[in-house]
């Protein structure tokens, strides 16, 4: 296996070749075969090494046997009220007040 990044003339006969298939396959517009040259040398390094970006990664989580995240259960702590009020108390009303006496009274009472 050859360095995709390492240059070579048959690495760079094989990337001008490729920039000038894809130069015609798109109907040879202005830019010339040299506007497909990084595609082409992206191309060309996935061909020459295809198993590249395929080391296995470890999770910075511990994953379950079914493969779901496992997370530390003190973050239940900080999950805050579950009530669906904005502000975490659930003795405020959360839609509007019918008048304007049912706000004034709410708003004593708190």
């Amino acid at each position: 296996m050859e360095n995709p990044l390492e240059d070579s003339p048959q690495r760079d006969a094989k990337i001008k070749a490729k920039a000038n298939e894809m130069w015609i396959a798109d109907g040879k517009p202005t830019c010339g075969p040299e506007g497909y040259m990084e595609a082409a040398t992206d191309l060309i390094g996935m061909e020459i090494n295809p198993d590249a970006g395929e080391i296995p990664v470890e999770s910075a989580v511990p994953l379950a046997p079914n493969g779901e995240p496992i997370e530390d259960a003190k973050i239940q702590e900080n999950l805050g009220n579950l009530g669906g009020s904005m502000d975490e108390q659930d003795d405020r009303q959360e839609v509007p007040f019918g008048t304007r006496k049912e706000e004034e009274k709410a708003l004593k009472d708190t």
